[in-house]
């Protein structure tokens, strides 16, 4: 349960942008004492707070005059490395479940803001092309590489799904891949009814800037949506019209891309309100030949926020060989 009487007020989190380290070029600085904002930030969110057994990493990362920040939690005796990709609108203080997870199985865990998203830069849910959230990737993974060693491996939510295949398919060889698995829950492709959705998008884009953000329900625990809606103070209130070109663009994109033979391992829920989610397992299946596939019965679109019972199947579903 939450602790409801938990603040965050616009002022702590001005001064957690303003004060957080700047990431060098190849290394995350290691948090010596935690300031009162981080750790409130930390307790808001009930985000694991560094103590002797658990180092935690923090700084702000300059990619191309955004400010990307950038957090990793690490654990004794640690196994390796996981990069965790929220989705859209989503903030690492929405990955707790996901990280707790991942810390009780020795693992390293490293997370980020995409630009235009929680306490990292830009004008909130703006974007062109995934092509700058791959960007912003790419950069995580060599600092996690350089500074961390070890294996490595990559969980992607929705929008972070979709950004994970990109950087997937963009790959040259998979010699070169940086990821010993990758894991994606409810990879985004088409979201539900997006044939009249993307019409009414390219009859009102010429006309409309901003969309009303609607807060539908994307998962079965209460709770969860409704923190999102009341009580998240870096959830975005109106959303910039660009962001569904960005959604048709990489439609498009995913659909004529010439796949990939690594073994992929999506996991999706049978009560999905958000995705087309069939559909889109259909043209998964046809440009990954060797994917690994797990319906989670009744589960809805937010997979690393389900209520508890639906949780544990869905994170026991993801496959890591943790050996670094």
């Amino acid at each position: 349960m939450r602790d409801l009487k938990a603040t965050l007020d616009q002022s702590v989190i001005a001064k957690l942008r303003e004060h957080k380290p700047r990431c060098g070029a190849e290394e995350i600085p290691m948090v010596q004492g935690a300031s009162p904002e981080l750790r409130q930030y930390l307790n808001f969110y009930q985000l694991p707070i560094p103590h002797n057994c658990l180092n935690l990493y923090a700084g702000t990362i300059s990619i191309e005059r955004q400010q990307i920040v950038t957090m990793a939690w690490e654990p004794e005796n640690c196994l390796g490395s996981v990069i965790v990709v929220h989705g859209y609108t989503d903030h690492t203080g929405l990955y707790n479940h996901l990280i707790q997870h991942l810390l009780s199985l020795q693992l390293r865990v490293i997370c980020f803001d995409l630009p235009g998203h929680g306490l990292s830069s830009g004008k909130p849910g703006f974007i062109l092309d995934y092509a700058e959230y791959v960007g912003v990737l790419k950069r995580i993974i060599d600092i996690s590489q350089t500074q961390f060693g070890g294996s490595l491996h990559a969980i992607g939510q929705s929008m972070g799904g979709a950004i994970l295949l990109k950087h997937l398919f963009e790959q040259s060889s998979q010699d070169s891949y940086p990821f010993k698995s990758l894991n994606l829950l409810a990879p985004l492709l088409q979201p539900k009814n997006w044939g009249i959705n993307r019409w009414l998008f390219m009859l009102t884009r010429p006309f409309r800037k901003t969309l009303k953000r609607v807060f539908r329900p994307s998962s079965f625990d209460q709770e969860f949506l409704d923190f999102l809606r009341d009580r998240d103070p870096l959830q975005p209130q109106v959303l910039p019209i660009e962001w569904v070109g960005a959604l048709d663009k990489w439609v498009r994109q995913c659909k004529h891309s010439k796949g990939s033979d690594f073994g992929v391992n999506i996991i999706q829920g049978s009560g999905d309100k958000t995705l087309d989610w069939a559909y889109n397992l259909s043209i998964f299946e046809s440009l990954l030949p060797n994917m690994s596939l797990h319906i989670v019965d009744s589960a809805n679109h937010h997979l690393a926020n389900e209520i508890e019972s639906l949780r544990t199947e869905i994170f026991t579903a993801l496959s890591m060989d943790s050996s670094a």
